[in-house]
């Protein structure tokens, strides 16, 4: 079931192509017919690295073209500084967001001279780290903000490129950034509740791969007891609960990001063989299950089908909801784990 609605998302992806850029539109809104094409430039790069693992996992090429043409696009806001280059998407400060989307987008293209394009990139990220383990997260002057999300992701980024690169310093960077927040920022209270759900997805994407990646024990016993402890939380908060219970009041991105980060977790807990995995795998179906139904498939648009709309009753759809949704769906196969009917 789940790998025919991901290739209805793969089909939602090719009716987004903004005709006149070539490149996914941002926004539609099927009730007024109104489509956007360029919105939040961080989304608008992570767009292309969720089409590039949906492609390869559906084993489909229909969209290199959208994927080249939009890498190309992006490739104009790279800007060199001394020894590294930042993304300068002109609307907003350059962050290690845009950097590490764009990274990842890389490392996944068939470009031939990938690495070359990627290191740069890398190197920036690497340029951010302090000596705590934290990133600074602009390139210029601006306070941090977006501490829940972008560090992760740029870790996630800084993992996968060790994948196409074999540079050390990437695993190293994030050992000592998981770290850090982890001890120096979770512990400390400093995640607001209404953002647990997304910093523990964020958190278990980048800790999956760094528990794989890194051939310390300690690091391996740090990411599996912080995973564990987020996700207990997100499900003791009553998360799963209200899911199932008032489905018409989630959002469908709250939903999408807490499958994605839980099918994360529930990896490292089988594969230690952990008590959780039942559990888990129970919210995990809860959550499948309303997005399942969430899932545009009839009484709709043609451009909308095989979408996400905002909730069970808002129909406006943004790329980065099916973007996690496609995410979560693929992790859920890849654990075995299918909805409940």
């Amino acid at each position: 079931m789940l790998r025919d609605r991901l290739r209805l998302m793969f089909d939602w992806y090719k009716g987004m192509i903004d005709e006149r850029t070539g490149r996914l539109l941002y926004l539609y809104d099927p009730e007024n017919e109104v489509a956007i094409s360029d919105g939040e430039p961080i989304r608008d790069i992570a767009a292309v690295w969720d089409v590039e693992v949906l492609s390869a996992f559906l084993g489909r090429d229909d969209l290199r073209p959208l994927i080249r043409r939009s890498l190309d696009h992006f490739d104009q806001f790279v800007m060199s500084r001394d020894g590294y280059a930042i993304m300068g998407p002109g609307r907003e400060p350059s962050s290690i967001a845009h950097s590490a989307f764009m990274a990842l987008a890389l490392t996944r293209s068939d470009f031939p001279d990938k690495v070359q394009r990627l290191a740069p990139l890398i190197e920036g990220i690497l340029h951010q780290q302090r000596n705590d383990g934290s990133y600074k997260i602009f390139f210029d002057t601006e306070p941090d903000s977006g501490e829940e999300l972008y560090p992760a992701e740029a870790m996630l980024s800084l993992l996968e490129a060790h994948r196409v690169t074999g540079d050390p310093r990437c695993v190293e960077s994030v050992e000592r950034g998981f770290a850090h927040y982890r001890r120096a920022y979770y512990d400390r209270g400093r995640v607001r509740p209404e953002l647990l759900v997304f910093f523990a997805n964020w958190q278990s994407q980048a800790g999956r791969l760094l528990f794989a990646a890194t051939t310390e024990p300690t690091v391996k016993d740090l990411v599996r007891s912080f995973l564990f402890e987020l996700h207990d939380r997100v499900i003791e908060s009553g998360f799963y609960d209200r899911v199932a219970r008032q489905p018409q009041a989630q959002s469908c991105v709250e939903a999408a990001c807490g499958l994605e980060g839980l099918a994360d977790a529930y990896a490292i807990a089988a594969s230690s063989q952990d008590r959780r995995t039942g559990r888990y795998r129970r919210c995990a179906q809860t959550a499948l299950g309303f997005l399942l139904r969430a899932q545009r498939t009839t009484g709709c648009t043609d451009r909308e089908q095989g979408g996400f709309g905002a909730s069970l009753a808002v129909r406006e759809q943004r790329i980065d909801i099916t973007g996690h949704v496609a995410s979560g769906f693929i992790k859920s196969v890849e654990n075995r784990i299918e909805a409940t009917t």
